[in-house]
């Protein structure tokens, strides 16, 4: 029994190893690229909340209560300030 615990965690050891040297990387930027459409989604639909006049239509109103328990995060995301190195690609 020992035996069978001790190779378990080898082997997950092993598979979170692997998985994070070929996998973490492209996990980072699809959650970064998802982050990125729901913005921008967010402020098609919202905009009028930080002064662009952007559409507003009966659509809009139907997809507000999916958007409301994220609406705070998102007001912070939009108006905090950003450093210009953030957006560069990270240099190794």
């Amino acid at each position: 029994m020992f035996q069978e615990n001790k190779l378990d965690k080898v082997l997950k050891a092993t598979r979170d190893f692997l998985w994070g040297l070929f996998v973490f990387d492209f996990y980072k930027e699809v959650q970064r690229a998802k982050s990125r459409y729901e913005d921008t989604l967010k402020l098609l639909i919202l905009g009028e909340m930080l002064g662009l006049p952007l559409m507003n239509s009966l659509v809009t109103l139907r997809l507000l209560p999916y958007l409301l328990p994220d609406l705070e995060a998102w007001k912070r995301r939009q108006l905090r300030e950003m450093e210009v190195l953030e957006e560069a690609p990270e240099i190794h």
